[in-house]
């Protein structure tokens, strides 16, 4: 029997992770000058903006899910104006760190507050949320550098662009998800 055969059988997102961190590790190693690492965490943290959200299992309301009397998928109709919105959120709480006013972890509580009363949460954005939670406590400890923690949520993001198109259940704004599409120049979920 292989070594693999014996392994319980990973979700997806398990999967993701374990491969995020394994390719980080492989490629960037664990040393680093800690005077870069904690200049690279504030400037994640200020550009990225986020922190942690609790999980859901799966649990949408029906105003969460938008198809048109066709079956196409559309999105909110706020969406943008709610990317928008949580772009100049972070960056105004990114101005409060910067001035001494918020920790980089009270400035990601807040976004995290200003989200779920924004747009409410969803599968994605609570996934997506969950991994740059992960990537930033990462970055804190030390254990990973702003780019290997970038690169752990581009490929989360990469991960929810795979699944989108064949999703049955798409929440009608993942406005969190599209608001980092659009800091990491990536193609957003439509």
């Amino acid at each position: 029997m292989d070594k693999k055969a014996k392994q319980p059988a990973l979700c997806p997102k398990q999967q993701n992770r374990l491969l995020s961190r394994q390719v980080l590790l492989s490629i960037f190693g664990k040393e680093s000058n800690m005077k870069t690492k904690i200049v690279a965490v504030g400037l994640m943290m200020l550009a990225l903006g986020a922190c942690s959200a609790p999980q859901l299992s799966g649990v949408f309301s029906p105003s969460t899910q938008s198809t048109t009397s066709s079956g196409r998928f559309t999105l909110a109709s706020s969406h943008w104006s709610d990317v928008a919105k949580l772009r100049a959120e972070s960056h105004r709480l990114g101005l409060e760190v910067r001035a001494g006013r918020l920790t980089k972890v009270q400035a990601a509580q807040h976004l995290n507050r200003f989200r779920i009363n924004l747009v409410g949460r969803n599968s994605v954005d609570d996934s997506v949320y969950e991994v740059y939670q992960q990537a930033a406590v990462d970055s804190q400890r030390g254990v990973i550098d702003a780019t290997q923690s970038k690169a752990y949520v581009e490929n989360a993001l990469r991960g929810w662009q795979q699944r989108w198109p064949n999703m049955t259940n798409k929440p009608n704004n993942p406005a969190f998800t599209n608001s980092l599409m659009e800091f990491m120049g990536m193609q957003p979920l439509q």
